[in-house]
């Protein structure tokens, strides 16, 4: 059934599809086919996409259910970082989309893991455990819109992910996550230079109260959230810092270092001054840490530092430790 909602307008003058975007978390487009679709009604009446609203105006609807995306596998190159018969894991270059969505059907990480798994099943040595998972890991990749993924990375950041090769393993990894039992380490550029060498950010996270494509830290509200960041070292300006959350929040680290005031490199969202000083949010995944979830042995993966980060570390009289 289709997700219903029912709003009162608190915005006088703004327009109808803008403000559904923004309070829905919806693009444009989707919010005009759902008003041009006869889903949505402003005080019982059908309204055009660019309706004024007033103040005290109900808006009710319901957000049509998609339908569902048919994944292909693609044979897109992938840095694969470690491999056994559990699980992948990859060092995801910039720009690329992890989960698959209405807006981007192809070109994704689940679609490059399809076409590689399509290809390949690595180790030789798959042994009892994958014998016995045969099916389920048919299930987990070919069946849903996030086969295997078990966490995200934003589509401008690089480094490590971790993709499960069978349903068992997913649920055992996200377990991991869930439970707080991952240590995550992130590396990035960020604006200014931290007077402290280390320090903690503890703050709620949820939705902007007024721009609704943001994440910020909210005073009351949203859901807990902790990171600890540490400088390795101080630039012309800007700062290295590596990032410890130790939780996962939406945006989380991008939101806690703008709300430290040394907003992330290239951040076109969170970032100042430098938002055009590079093609991308300057954040990488830098290593990973866990109990393996099938043979309870420590894992640790690392993924190098990429190109664009060292050179403006090096333009920025930088060097890398």
């Amino acid at each position: 059934m289709p997700d219903s909602f029912t709003i009162t307008c608190d915005r006088s003058g703004a327009r109808l599809d803008v403000f559904l975007s923004e309070t829905l978390s919806l693009t444009r487009t989707k919010v005009k086919e759902m008003i041009d679709g006869g889903h949505v009604r402003v005080d019982g009446r059908t309204p055009k996409p660019a309706m004024r609203l007033k103040t005290g105006m109900e808006i009710a609807g319901e957000v049509p259910e998609e339908a569902p995306l048919d994944l292909a596998p693609e044979e897109i190159p992938l840095d694969i970082l470690y491999e056994d018969e559990y699980f992948l894991a990859i060092n995801k270059p910039a720009d690329m989309v992890v989960h698959p969505s209405f807006g981007h059907s192809s070109g994704t990480l689940v679609n490059a893991v399809l076409g590689y798994l399509g290809g390949t099943r690595g180790p030789e040595t798959a042994g009892k455990y994958v014998e016995e998972n045969r099916r389920d890991e048919k299930e987990a990749f070919m069946g849903g819109l996030r086969p295997g993924i078990v966490h995200r990375l934003d589509k401008g950041t690089t480094g490590v992910i971790l993709v499960a090769r069978d349903l068992r393993t997913q649920e055992r990894l996200s377990d991991l996550f869930k439970d707080r039992k991952v240590r995550k380490t992130y590396r990035a550029v960020v604006e200014g230079k931290p007077e402290l060498d280390s320090w903690t950010v503890e703050g709620n996270i949820g939705r902007h109260p007024v721009e609704r494509k943001k994440m910020a830290v909210l005073r009351s509200g949203g859901r807990q959230a902790r990171t600890g960041f540490k400088v390795l070292e101080r630039l012309d300006g800007f700062s290295y810092v590596e990032a410890y959350p130790a939780t996962g929040r939406t945006h989380q680290i991008r939101v806690h270092l703008n709300h430290a005031g040394y907003p992330i490199v290239g951040d076109e969202i969170y970032g100042r001054k430098a938002k055009r000083s590079a093609g991308r949010p300057l954040l990488h995944a830098y290593r990973i840490e866990f109990v393996h979830p099938a043979t309870a042995t420590p894992v640790i993966i690392e993924a190098p530092v990429p190109g664009d980060m060292k050179d403006f570390i090096e333009k920025h009289r930088g060097q890398i430790r």
